[in-house]
């Protein structure tokens, strides 16, 4: 029996740090976009967070610190050390050893690019990006700028205040070599933060367009979560989560893993899991995370950016958990400053350059849930960011169920009803700009298809340009990943969540055939066995 406990509990902690790390490799995750036809002034577009980092050797070699390689046997090694200090933790219930454990592990793995306690940075970690005024490309393609021609990159750990005054010379040089009085802005998660810091800074000096794409500005969920320690492990979130993610590159074994944990979870298998889970981070969260986010996404401005207001004084509270409040004064100052006076004020702030003639837009993403940590993992988002917090306000049902006909009533007595989704789970009617805010169903916040550009282009060459001015662009579309394109959301495209409805028995189904398939290798790989 002792046996049988300390494996359950073995496994459900392995499986909240699976699920963990899961959410800091799609955090450490962004693509990037082709071109389209192009924008009649220039658009200045400002990435999300994840650009590559270097160091130099001695020798002037340059490495590259950032995504991380995790060297050959390091995770084989690392549990061999300290398997005994995990068994003892799940024994006596007691994880502060295994904080410590856990902290230093992520040190070794982060420390190199983590920042000092002022916020800045140390080791001589550098983004290799620059720009050449002389070498930004002025010429247009049939009267218009390539889409994507101006890319706008920064070291995403850093203040966005601090990354604003890089940007505000980054204009000022296309301004000058396109001969333009002003340009377009976007930003993209993170970006939207950077952007705005400059928008606030320099009082959107120069921005004709300002759109917002995949914005973290109102926050990150996982982020969000994460800083304020207020971590839950969800049985159902679990579930949806392992059909939403790849989790192995060969599919039996993909769908092997999908099967299991449905049938474990409809067997209450995880949810005794999850508890166990829950039970760990309800109490012994100060033991095990605190040190762990300060040797990594804690020593970052950019990343206190993206936690929202609601989790906001929680999270400092929680980081800096017994630590000298003296030491790392300048750095709360920091992130206060951005946070009070950018996130908090932003609608404000936006509202105000709406009415001086900027054109304000946002385009939001949905169709997925975000990584089951949260205990609201049903709600509706682009994996990363809720639509709530992404679109400035939309109201939302949840993942799996849509408005029910009493709102629907409401809503057309109202007269808002042409604002919610064809597939009702969106009502846009609450958003900060109604008639200016898009969403693409089935597109992950990582991924940025060269269709979307198009209604870059839409947005920004013709004035009044809402989400009434086009069939070809309404305000609910649709990723056709085969056709690699974005479409009207109808009727007969709008219900693309079959993959979480997954009965049982049709999960013990795959469970075994799956099985037999991988005994089946095995065998035809060693006739002899």
């Amino acid at each position: 029996m002792i046996m049988k406990n300390i494996f359950k509990k073995t496994f459900s902690v392995i499986l909240c740090i699976v699920i963990l790390l899961s959410a800091y490799a799609v955090l450490a995750a962004e693509s990037f976009a082709a071109s389209s036809n192009g924008t009649v002034i220039p658009l200045i577009y400002v990435q999300g967070y994840g650009m590559p980092l270097y160091v130099k050797d001695e020798d002037g070699t340059e490495q590259r610190v950032f995504p991380f390689t995790i060297p050959e046997g390091f995770v084989e090694k690392t549990v061999k050390e300290n398997i005994g200090i995990f068994a003892k933790a799940v024994l006596t219930q007691k994880w502060a050893e295994f904080g410590g454990v856990l902290a230093d592990i992520l040190d070794e793995i982060y420390g190199v690019i983590k920042l000092d306690e002022h916020g800045k940075t140390q080791n001589g970690v550098y983004l290799n990006w620059t720009w050449d005024k002389n070498k930004l490309n002025p010429k247009k393609t049939n009267g218009k700028y390539p889409t994507q021609r101006y890319s706008f990159n920064y070291d995403w750990r850093l203040d966005p205040y601090e990354n604003a005054d890089i940007l505000r010379r980054y204009i000022e040089d296309v301004r000058e070599i396109t001969g333009e009085d002003k340009v377009a802005l976007s930003g993209r998660c993170l970006g939207a933060c950077v952007t705005m810091a400059y928008m606030e800074k320099y009082d959107a000096e120069y921005i004709s367009d300002y759109i917002l794409y995949a914005s973290a500005l109102d926050g990150a969920t996982q982020c969000s979560k994460a800083f304020a320690g207020d971590f839950y492990l969800d049985p159902d979130g679990v579930e949806r989560y392992v059909y939403d993610c790849q989790l192995s590159e060969d599919g039996v074994i993909n769908e092997l893993v999908q099967a299991f944990v449905t049938v474990f979870n409809r067997t209450y298998g995880l949810d005794l899991t999850c508890a166990a889970v829950n039970n760990v981070l309800k109490k012994d969260y100060m033991d095990l995370f605190p040190d762990a986010m300060m040797n990594t996404y804690g020593t970052f401005p950019g990343y206190w950016s993206m936690v929202n207001d609601r989790d906001y004084e929680r999270a400092k509270e929680t980081v800096f958990h017994n630590r000298d409040a003296e030491k790392y004064a300048d750095f709360i100052e920091m992130i206060d400053n951005y946070h009070y006076n950018v996130q908090v004020k932003s609608n404000e702030l936006l509202k105000e350059y709406a009415d001086r003639g900027i054109n304000v837009a946002n385009i939001t993403k949905y169709g997925y849930q975000t990584v089951p940590v949260t205990d609201n993992a049903d709600m509706i988002s682009d994996t990363i960011c809720s639509v709530t917090d992404a679109s400035k306000g939309a109201s939302t049902a949840t993942l799996e169920r849509c408005f029910d006909d009493q709102y629907m009533k409401k809503a057309a007595f109202d007269g808002t009803d042409k604002y919610i989704s064809p597939d009702r789970q969106i009502d846009a009617s609450t958003c900060l700009f109604p008639d200016n805010t898009w969403f693409v169903k089935s597109l992950e916040h990582k991924n940025f298809p060269k269709a979307v550009n198009r209604l870059f282009d839409e947005i920004i060459n013709n004035d009044g340009f809402t989400v009434f001015s086009s069939e070809d662009f309404p305000q609910y579309m649709i990723y056709d990943e085969g056709a690699d394109d974005i479409i009207p959301m109808v009727s007969e495209n709008m219900n693309t969540d079959s993959r979480y409805h997954v009965s049982f028995f049709e999960a013990l189904r795959k469970l075994f055939k799956n099985i037999i398939i991988l005994i089946q290798r095995r065998l035809e790989a060693n006739p002899e066995v």
